[in-house]
C-alpha cells in the first residue's frame, strides 16, 4: 500500500492470487475501495510510487506476453505511469530487467541528476512533466517509506560500505504519529532477505509504541499512518483495516475484506485511458 503525501488517498496492490495482481483506490476520507485493473503478472510495490495528489501511479511490472508490446513479445518488464487505481499506460517505458528499483514522482526541478526517465516508447509524457518528474530511486531499504516520513530507528544498524544495494543490513525504522500531541510511534523492523511469501524479499515486523506501552502488530503485512493520525494496516489474511490506537487492543474502526477476491479484469474506463 502506498498514501499519497497530499492526499487522504492510498494505492493498494494486492498479490499472489494465482499469478494476478489487482489494484484498489482507497479513499481514506470516506473509507470507499475503489476496485480498479486486474493484471496476469507481477507488480512491485516496493518499487511502485503515487503521486503527490493521489491521482497518478507509478509502477513496476513483469508479464509474460505472446503479443508484441512496446517491440517486444516474451518475458517483459515495464515502467508505467497511469491513472489509480487502472494500470492502462499513458506513458510507458522498457525495462532490461528487474534489477532497477524503479522511479518516484517528484515536484520541481530539485537538482535531482535523474529528474527525468526520458521519452516514452508509448504513451507521452508531457502532460505528466508539466506536473511531476520521474526520478530514479536509488538503492535504499523501504524508500517508499523514506519517502514518507519514516526515518531509522535509534538502534538502527548502520548501512555497510560495501552494501551497494542496501540488502545486507535488517533496518529498524519509526515513524511519530502525525497531528497528534500523544507521543506514540510506528517501529518497522526488517527480517532480513527471505523467499517465498515476502513482498520483493522483505517481510517487516511492526510494533505500535505509546509511551512504555508497546503492541506487536502480528497479523500485520503493512502499516502506516494516515494524514489525520489514523493506523491504516493490511494484514496478512487480506484484510484492509483502520485501527483506533485510542482505544486498549486497537480495535478495528473499518476493514474491507480482499481475500475473497476472485479475478475479474475489464477495459479501463475511457477517463483513464486519456490524461
Amino acid at each position: 500500500m502506498i498514501v499519497a503525501t497530499r492526499a487522504p488517498v492510498a494505492a493498494v496492490i494486492r498479490r499472489g492470487m494465482g499469478g494476478w495482481s489487482h489494484v484498489c483506490r482507497w479513499d481514506l476520507t470516506t473509507g470507499a475501495l475503489e476496485h480498479g485493473a486486474w493484471l496476469r503478472g507481477t507488480l512491485y510495490p516496493r518499487r511502485c510510487d503515487l503521486s503527490p495528489d493521489g491521482m497518478l501511479l507509478y509502477y513496476f511490472a513483469l508479464k509474460s506476453t505472446s503479443r508484441k508490446l512496446m517491440g517486444n513479445t516474451g518475458v517483459l518488464t515495464y515502467s508505467v505511469v497511469s491513472k489509480l487505481p487502472w494500470l492502462f499506460a499513458l506513458a510507458a517505458w522498457p525495462e532490461l530487467g528487474t534489477w532497477t528499483r524503479g522511479y518516484h514522482f517528484v515536484e520541481g526541478r530539485t537538482g535531482h541528476r535523474a529528474w527525468d526517465i526520458g521519452d516514452p516508447k508509448l504513451g507521452d509524457a508531457a502532460p505528466l512533466r508539466a506536473r511531476y518528474g520521474l526520478a530514479r530511486t536509488l538503492p535504499l531499504q523501504y524508500a517508499v517509506e523514506q519517502r514518507r516520513g519514516w526515518v531509522p530507528h535509534e538502534s538502527c544498524p548502520p548501512r555497510g560500505v560495501n552494501d551497494v544495494w542496501d540488502e545486507r543490513r535488517s533496518v529498524i525504522l519509526m515513524k511519530p504519529r502525525p497531528g497528534k500531541k500523544a507521543k506514540s510511534r510506528l517501529v518497522l523492523t526488517d527480517g532480513g532477505w527471505e523467499g517465498s511469501g515476502a513482498i520483493e524479499g522483505r517481510t517487516p515486523a511492526y510494533q505500535f509504541e505509546s509511551g512504555r506501552h508497546r503492541i506487536d502488530l502480528e497479523d500485520v503485512r503493512w502499516a502506516d499512518w494516515d494524514h489525520d493520525g489514523r493506523l491504516l494496516v493490511a494484514t496478512r489474511t487480506g484484510k484492509l483495516q483502520i485501527l483506533d490506537v485510542d482505544a486498549d487492543a486497537l480495535p478495528v474502526l473499518r476493514e474491507h475484506a480482499l481475500d475473497t477476491l476472485i479475478p475479474s479484469p475489464e477495459p479501463a474506463p475511457a477517463w483513464a485511458q486519456r490524461w
